[in-house]
C-alpha cells in the first residue's frame, strides 16, 4: 500500500471503529470472565487449546471452542523454579514451526543462572527485578501439542532483559518480537532475526518506543508485540501504557517497507486502535493475539477488566472478529 492510500484506509478503518463503539455486538462479553491476563488460544483442526499467564507455570488448556472456552482437559508443561526461572512466567504462546509446537514465554529467572541484563540504571542504589527477565522456548517431544515438552533455551537478545515475546515469519524467515528494556520500566518493541525458534541470529532493532502521550501513561510502555497478517500486509499490534493506568491501549505499526528488521520499514498508528470501552464496560485493554481461519475471518483475543478499578475484577479474556478495509483491520 502506497502512503496515500495506506492514510485512506487507516482514516476509513478509525471511522468503522467509532461507530462500532456504540453498536452492540455477539463479541461484548468475555469468552473467559475468570481468567484472561495475556491469553493466546490456538486451534489444531477440530481442537482449541487456551493458555495465559499465570505466573507459576505453562498450562495448556484444551477448551470447548473459540467462543467457549469451559475447560474440557488441562496440562501443566512447565513450573516456575525449573530451568533457572525463579516466577512471573508470563504471556505464553503456542506456535508451531515444521513439525514441531514451540512455546514461547518470559520469566524472571535466578540471578546466578542468566548474566544481568544490559537495561540502563536510572539509579544506581536501586535494585530492579526486571535485570532478570528473558523469553524462553519449550519444544513440543512429538508432533502433539498436548503431549510432553522441553525446556531448549533462554532468548537474551543483545543482553536486553525482554518479555512478551512472539514469532513473526516472513519470506521464509523467523524473527522474535518483543518488549525489551531501555530503562526501568521502560518498554520498546524489538526485532531480532532468529536461526531457527530457540535462537537468535541477528542484532536487536528497536521498532518503536514510547513516544505519544496515549503510551506514557501510568508509566512509559510498548509491550505485548502480536504479528498480524491480511494479504501481503504484516501489522505489529502492542500494548501501550501501563497495564493498570486505565489508560492501557493497543497501538499499531505497519510494515510499508521491504525489510523487517528495518526501524524505517514500519510507520506507527499516531493514535490508539483499540482501547477500554466505557459503553461496553471493557476496562484495561490490551495484549492481543490472533487466531486465522481458513475462510480469511481473523479474531483478535484480547483481555480487559469489567471495572474500572484494576484491582476489583480479574483480567477476562475477551474474542472478537475484526473487519478489513483493503487489507488494512479494522478493531470494531
Amino acid at each position: 500500500m502506497n502512503t496515500l492510500f495506506r492514510i485512506f484506509c487507516a482514516v476509513c478503518a478509525a471511522a468503522v471503529q467509532l461507530v462500532y463503539c456504540f453498536i452492540p455486538s455477539e463479541y461484548d462479553e468475555p469468552a473467559d470472565a475468570r481468567n484472561g491476563g495475556d491469553p493466546f488460544i490456538v486451534e489444531d483442526g477440530d481442537d482449541t487449546y487456551y493458555v495465559y499467564t499465570t505466573a507459576s507455570g505453562v498450562t495448556i488448556n484444551k477448551v470447548v471452542s473459540l467462543t467457549d472456552l469451559t475447560v474440557t482437559e488441562s496440562k501443566t508443561v512447565f513450573t516456575a523454579g525449573s530451568n533457572g526461572t525463579v516466577s512471573s512466567i508470563w504471556a505464553p504462546e503456542i506456535h508451531k514451526i515444521g513439525d514441531r509446537w514451540y512455546i514461547v514465554s518470559c520469566a524472571l529467572f535466578d540471578e546466578s543462572v542468566v548474566p544481568r541484563g544490559a537495561m540502563p540504571e536510572e539509579d544506581t542504589d536501586t535494585q530492579h527485578s526486571d535485570f532478570y527477565r528473558y523469553g524462553f522456548v519449550l519444544e513440543s517431544k512429538t508432533e502433539d501439542i498436548f503431549g510432553e515438552y522441553e525446556f531448549i533455551g533462554v532468548l537474551i537478545p543483545d543482553g536486553l532483559n525482554n518479555i512478551d515475546g512472539t514469532y513473526l515469519q516472513k519470506d521464509g524467515k523467523l524473527y522474535y518480537v518483543c518488549s525489551a528494556y531501555l530503562g526501568v520500566a521502560h518498554q520498546c518493541i524489538y526485532i531480532i532475526e532468529m536461526e531457527n525458534p530457540y535462537t537468535l541470529t541477528g542484532t536487536g532493532t528497536e521498532l518503536s518506543r514510547p513516544e505519544y502521550s496515549w503510551e506514557k501513561q501510568g508509566w512509559r510502555v510498548n509491550e505485548g508485540p502480536a504479528v498480524l497478517y491480511k494479504g501481503s500486509n504484516v501489522f505489529i499490534v502492542y500494548s501501550a501504557s501501563g497495564y493498570s493506568s486505565g489508560s492501557y491501549c493497543m497501538g499499531l505499526l505497519t510494515m510499508t517497507g521491504n525489510d523487517v528488521t528495518d526501524a524505517d520499514s514500519w510507520q506507527k498508528s499516531i493514535v490508539p486502535v483499540y482501547g477500554k470501552n466505557i459503553l461496553k464496560g471493557q476496562y484495561h485493554t490490551g495484549h492481543c493475539s490472533f487466531v486465522y481461519r481458513e475462510n480469511g475471518d481473523v479474531f483478535m483475543v484480547y483481555h480487559a477488566t469489567d471495572n474500572k478499578d484494576f484491582n476489583a475484577s480479574p483480567r477476562c479474556t475477551y474474542v472478537k472478529k475484526l473487519s478489513f478495509i483493503f487489507d488494512y483491520p479494522v478493531f470494531k
